[in-house]
């Protein structure tokens, strides 16, 4: 007897159970799949803070490479503030900003690991807490 109700919870388990009623019909268990997010999302709202506070576009812009656009050069970046790390580390220690992003970026590395392998002559440690330092300043 006991194995006839292990059978019946099978086949109620295997059911398929329909959410809604109607003819659109949807599987319980069917899965919606959100379209992907870009990282376009991502940097349009990092450059769009950043327009927000004209003082603050102002003094960063000068230290973009010629030709980039603050949305092109925040693009890829997790927040604001790694983005204006990134900036200050490339004017502090004369890295191009296009080859620190390229490591933070497309490799994914830390701030202080794409020092190291730009330019490893230096203490990646102090240089990213300067920077920090530096995106606090200009955050206030």
């Amino acid at each position: 007897m006991r194995l006839t109700h292990a059978f019946a919870v099978a086949a109620v388990l295997a059911t398929p159970v329909t959410v809604g009623a109607g003819p659109h019909t949807t599987p319980a268990h069917a899965t919606h799949v959100a379209a992907p997010q870009t990282s376009t999302t991502t940097t349009t709202t990092i450059a769009t803070k950043i327009e927000q506070h004209p003082q603050l576009a102002s003094r960063l812009k000068p230290m973009l490479p010629s030709g980039m656009t603050l949305s092109q050069a925040s693009a890829g970046f997790r927040n604001q503030g790694q983005f204006i790390a990134a900036l200050h580390v490339s004017q502090n220690l004369g890295i191009p900003f296009k080859e620190l992003r390229g490591q933070m970026v497309n490799h994914h590395r830390s701030l202080g690991q794409s020092i190291q392998r730009l330019k490893p002559t230096v203490n990646a440690t102090t240089e990213v807490h300067h920077a920090e330092v530096e995106t606090d300043e200009d955050l206030k």
